[in-house]
């Protein structure tokens, strides 16, 4: 990857350009616009980091002047000292991929550095394929998902009431929708109705149907979703969290076939595929005093379990493939790095595949191009194994912290000299502080101790 620094302080651009150096970088530097306008021209960049307060042309004007060339399609990263939310949103608005304020550490360098690498390196990236998946397409290779399908073809030619269990999340009304498109009962209704989050007189409204004036708001009447899905099937999800008296009334209704909307006196006859879902299992519904043993035969004629995603991490990237393609913008053709996959199989998911649906879903429409790790929600990424961190090729010498600050303050030595003032301006530090870098400089037997200039006075 090639990089380029714009800077008019020498020594920034020395310490930036020995950073992506030891990172495996190519790197050149411009001290004014007008420089690097021309190095530009001559050379494909990858990733520009561009200073703002330069004389004559400035930092924007810059970046402006490199979007409008046609050779130009490397990221630009604007570096500043007046940090402001304008300033980062005019930046941003001329073009900018990324804006640092200084002084910066050079960690902030090498990260931005990393993730350009990662876009641009094809061989680090997976296409994600253009295509709009409705959502309920239950997906994944593994034994685990393979044997839950099976089930569910074999029950769907069946007329059987369904009771599927699993965790939130993990996907229990896409089962239910997958065995109602495989049953002879596909061309009619399919109504699905999250039990928990009604009490009992909407639940019963919302099922059975009321007539006009049967409680008060009761304008008109109305038909229950067992009319509405006559002749189809009907999804109670939550069924363990409704009440003993209304699991009653729908044991009558279940063993009847038959319902009486709400203030009437004529029952209906229903022909309905029942298919329920759990949270809780089914050892925990049969002991629990607060769901009918009863109901709980007439709904589980057979039972699906939905695993958790910890179980079936192989099919992770499967799933999330699909979400991507799902909610990519209009027309926008995404990509993902290795690394961003990795951190996604890596982690435990405990809201399972809706949780994996929202990161998903939040990543696609934040991302540029490529989606990594840094698009991710850093919970995710904090709970990476370290094994599926991108091994880098190190350096022969890894510096540490104290000898890069004293490589930089080296740097701006030479140029500044010995102007401590100027110094403990640019690092935001005391003079004090500048007094002990120097001494360490200046320590006998020290490589980094420089000659001060001619005709610089010290403050």
């Amino acid at each position: 990857m090639h990089v380029l620094v714009i800077d008019d302080e020498q020594g920034i651009r020395q310490v930036v350009c020995r950073a992506m150096t030891a990172q495996g970088y190519d790197c050149e530097s411009a001290a004014d616009g007008a420089a690097a306008l021309e190095l530009a021209a001559r050379q494909r960049f990858d990733l520009v980091f561009c200073d703002v307060m330069m004389e004559g042309m400035n930092g924007l004007d810059v970046l402006r002047r490199l979007r409008a060339g046609q050779n130009f399609d490397g990221e630009i990263v604007i570096m500043t000292a007046q940090a402001s939310v304008e300033a980062a949103i005019e930046a941003v608005q001329a073009g900018a991929d990324d804006y640092i304020s200084k002084p910066f550490n050079l960690e902030q360098l090498t990260q931005i550095a990393a993730a350009t690498a990662q876009r641009r390196a094809p061989g680090d990236v997976i296409d994600i394929p253009p295509r709009r998946e409705s959502g309920h397409e239950m997906r994944g290779r593994s034994q685990a998902i393979l044997d839950v399908v099976m089930t569910i073809m074999r029950v769907a030619q069946t007329d059987l009431s369904v009771l599927i269990t699993g965790e939130t999340g993990t996907g229990k009304e896409l089962a239910a929708r997958l065995i109602h498109r495989a049953s002879p009962r596909a061309q009619k209704p399919f109504i699905a109705l999250n039990c928990g989050a009604l009490p009992d007189s909407l639940l019963e409204s919302e099922l059975f149907g009321h007539v006009r004036g049967a409680f008060t708001g009761a304008d008109v009447a109305r038909r229950g979703i067992f009319e509405e899905a006559n002749g189809g099937t009907i999804f109670l999800d939550e069924i363990g969290e409704t009440s003993l008296a209304f699991q009653v009334k729908l044991l009558r209704v279940l063993e009847a076939r038959e319902v009486t909307p709400l203030g009437a006196n004529l029952k209906k006859p229903i022909d309905v595929r029942v298919l329920s879902a759990s949270n809780r299992g089914i050892a925990e519904l049969e002991g629990s005093p607060s769901f009918r043993a009863d109901l709980l035969f007439r709904l589980h004629g057979v039972s699906v379990h939905m695993p958790p995603l910890r179980q079936h991490p192989q099919d992770i990237e499967s799933i999330a493939l699909a979400f991507f393609s799902q909610y990519a913008p209009e027309g926008h053709l995404l990509r993902i790095t290795r690394e961003a996959l990795a951190t996604l199989e890596a982690y435990e998911w405990p809201g399972n595949v809706r949780q994996l649906k929202h990161v998903c879903q939040q990543a696609a429409a934040l991302s540029r191009d490529v989606i990594r790790v840094d698009d991710l929600p850093k919970n995710i990424v904090q709970r990476q194994p370290a094994a599926i961190v991108r091994e880098v090729a190190p350096p022969a010498h890894w510096p540490t912290l104290e000898e890069m600050q004293l490589n930089y303050v080296s740097l701006l030595r030479q140029t500044f000299g010995d102007n401590k003032t100027k110094i403990a301006g640019i690092l935001r530090v005391n003079r004090k502080t500048v007094y002990g870098f120097f001494e360490k400089l200046d320590a006998p037997g020290n490589a980094k101790t420089t000659a001060r200039r001619d005709g610089e006075t010290t403050e």
